[in-house]
């Protein structure tokens, strides 16, 4: 078998297991304990892949640049599906405590709505990429960068 049926391959397998990988619990990230939770972990990695996914989307023609791109996009699908189930693990920021009025479920609610926009977008960009339909998926990756943009905009407080 060749590398390319393998990676196609390995992409169908990993797009049939995204929702039981999600919903997934005691999965590790690490050897070591992490001094964040588990939503800040899943978080930073799918910074991580959309960072590398950059000069990916920069030339998809490049033998492997397709394949690797759309498992970047289906991982950070998986990374932001696990950030919706420990949403409700985080606490409304002191810089947005006005806004939310000490309604924790009302941020834990938005938090989810903007995390299930990106996982949305993550998802049709993997799929653009499978298509080789380059247009349209430098258009979901801008989208997504923007989107990911917003969100920490909104929600994000230094620490």
């Amino acid at each position: 078998m060749s590398n390319t049926m393998k990676r196609r391959a390995f992409l169908a397998a990993g797009a049939v297991s995204i929702p039981s990988l999600a919903l997934a619990k005691g999965i590790r990230l690490g050897s070591t304990a992490s001094l964040h939770g588990p939503f800040e972990d899943y978080m930073k990695q799918a910074n991580d892949h959309l960072k590398v996914m950059r000069g990916l989307m920069r030339d998809l023609d490049r033998p492997g640049a397709r394949d690797d791109a759309a498992f970047y996009a289906n991982q950070i699908t998986i990374l932001l599906a696990q950030c919706v189930q420990h949403a409700e693990d985080l606490k409304v920021p002191e810089p947005l405590k006005a806004r939310y009025a000490q309604d924790e479920a009302q941020y834990t609610l938005d938090m989810r709505i903007k995390l299930t926009e990106s996982i949305s977008a993550a998802n049709e960009l993997a799929r653009q990429i499978m298509l080789a339909n380059d247009t349209e998926a430098n258009n979901l990756y801008a989208s997504l960068r923007a989107t990911r943009k917003e969100g920490h905009d909104e929600f994000k407080v230094d620490d």
